[in-house]
């Protein structure tokens, strides 16, 4: 479960970084708040691959994919809806 997460984020993070148009053709319309849940969701996901384990239990359920997943599903999901690109 941790490779796949590392894949997720990894793959989030390389679409962001190799073609950003996908989210945004200008800054203005850019859904700040929903990429802002999606670069975290990826975050707590690198987090979780990479093998960190808090010691604090909420930090421990935060950086794992109960939450990571769903942030990116559904941020990710709603980027792409509002995306230039219209994917859906």
């Amino acid at each position: 479960m941790r490779i796949l997460s590392f894949l997720i984020a990894l793959l989030v993070a390389a679409t962001i970084i190799v073609y950003p148009r996908i989210i945004s053709t200008d800054m203005h319309s850019v859904p700040h708040g929903w990429l802002v849940g999606l670069l975290l969701g990826m975050s707590f996901s690198f987090v979780y691959g990479v093998g960190f384990v808090p010691n604090n239990r909420i930090l421990r359920l935060i950086f794992s994919p109960v939450i990571a997943w769903p942030l990116i599903a559904v941020c990710g999901g709603i980027v792409l809806s509002q995306s230039p690109m219209k994917f859906f």
